[in-house]
């Protein structure tokens, strides 16, 4: 690795602390950061507890193999898992660096992409401000070496099926199965790379090095279901096949609308000030302008964009498809979900951004005028970091918290309570 790369790296690790650590103070809170102690526990004594599926488990034994490693080495310690998330978002802001510079051969773009990213634009930080957000977090980092390992291949190696590069994202593709179930929005995106990027590879959009992963990734959903009992979460009830589809496609707008404008009814909302509830006050309406600009963009951007444009409007869309699939209508306002899916919004913003400023570089002032943009969602996310913060420190004090901290000591003679804190005696 070159020294300005480890340069790179480097800084946006550091950026990533500087901008989270206010989050290191956080503590447990939420169910699933006590279910992750819990099962970890649970897998002192049973190692193959970490291939439980079961609600209110899912399949994910890479994700609870590494909760399990940080137990072992923290116990209660919460604010080493915190600062692992934040390690961890800093190497994926350079992933996301990685994936630009090998897409689009722009170290400008690649760069305030990895920036935006860091700032979490378009997801907001809920997934590193969480201690289970780590499994949102894990399966980006193997997303995102995949696609790295798989165009590198594609793009720089003549797409051989047993080159170095291609060996690499079979193993990381592999291991994403392991973790939340997005293998097949993986491929998707390898679908929309084959087609977008035809002319560059030479290759059929259902090329070998493609159905090779697809292959796998069906035989994986069948062991999955068949050996360890793996069922999708579904929506609860039956409300027919249009209906079905209609709030699908509904939901997918719904969460690139929140990329946007991620302020909708919660508590944050009415603890904040004046100008917050103000603006809420117009939320229908404002929604509506951003969907419909949504759609025009990616319109535009579909004819009028280059392959890389078109090729991350297509992620984005790609990526929060299983989120508005699977899970619809429960949790359908979890930001956590956008944490991956942003990597293509970051890329659109930052793409046009630094293009339009070329256009008229000429101009000594006006050039950096249509840098407000991603500065605007720079500053947008620290607000809403800020009061998720505050917010999440009051959880982590509240009586709920104390009830589940109660919960996990009762049902391990291992674990204690003293001055309300969680205490591990091996």
């Amino acid at each position: 690795m070159k020294f300005n790369t480890v340069l790179i790296l480097c800084g946006l690790v550091l950026l990533s602390y500087l901008f989270f650590h206010l989050a290191l103070d956080n503590g447990f809170w939420h169910s699933d950061d006590f279910n992750s102690l819990d099962h970890s526990i649970q897998m002192r004594g049973d190692p193959s507890r970490a291939f439980d599926s079961a609600p209110p488990f899912r399949f994910q034994p890479l994700a609870y193999l590494a909760y399990y490693i940080l137990f072992k080495t923290l116990f209660f310690d919460a604010e080493g898992y915190f600062l692992f998330n934040i390690i961890l978002h800093g190497l994926n802001a350079f992933l996301v660096y990685l994936l630009v510079q090998t897409t689009l051969k722009d170290r400008a773009v690649a760069l305030l992409s990895a920036v935006l990213f860091v700032f979490t634009v378009g997801s907001y930080g809920k997934s590193v401000m969480i201690a289970s957000g780590l499994e949102d977090l894990l399966i980006t980092t193997l997303t995102l070496l995949t696609m790295i390992f798989y165009f590198k291949n594609e793009l720089d190696s003549g797409g051989k099926v047993l080159g170095a590069w291609y060996i690499l994202a079979f193993v990381f593709f592999l291991a994403s199965m392991l973790t939340r179930s997005t293998s097949f929005a993986i491929l998707g995106a390898f679908l929309a790379f084959n087609f977008f990027f035809r002319a560059e590879t030479n290759k059929r959009v259902l090329s070998p090095n493609f159905l090779i992963l697809l292959v796998l990734a069906a035989g994986a959903l069948i062991v999955k279901a068949q050996v360890f009992h793996y069922k999708p979460q579904f929506y609860p009830s039956n409300p027919g096949v249009w209906s079905y589809i209609y709030l699908t496609v509904k939901n997918i707008f719904n969460y690139l609308v929140r990329m946007v404008f991620p302020i909708h009814t919660s508590h944050l909302v009415t603890q904040s000030g004046m100008a917050v509830r103000f603006v809420y006050r117009f939320a229908t309406e404002i929604r509506i302008i951003i969907a419909l600009t949504i759609v025009s963009y990616s319109f535009f951007g579909f004819i009028f964009g280059n392959r890389p444009i078109r090729f991350f409007i297509a992620w984005t869309y790609i990526m929060v498809l299983p989120f508005a699939f699977f899970q619809f209508p429960a949790d359908w306002l979890n930001i956590r979900h956008l944490y991956l899916v942003s990597v293509g919004f970051v890329v659109v913003i930052s793409t046009g951004a630094v293009f339009c400023s070329r256009l008229i570089a000429h101009n000594k002032y006006r050039r950096f005028i249509p840098m407000i943009v991603p500065l605007f969602f720079v500053i947008l996310s620290r607000f809403v970091i800020g009061q998720l913060d505050r917010s999440y420190e009051l959880k982590a004090s509240s009586p709920e918290a104390a009830e589940m901290r109660s919960a996990l000591a009762e049902r391990h003679e291992e674990v204690s309570i003293e001055n309300g804190e969680l205490i591990f005696r091996e």
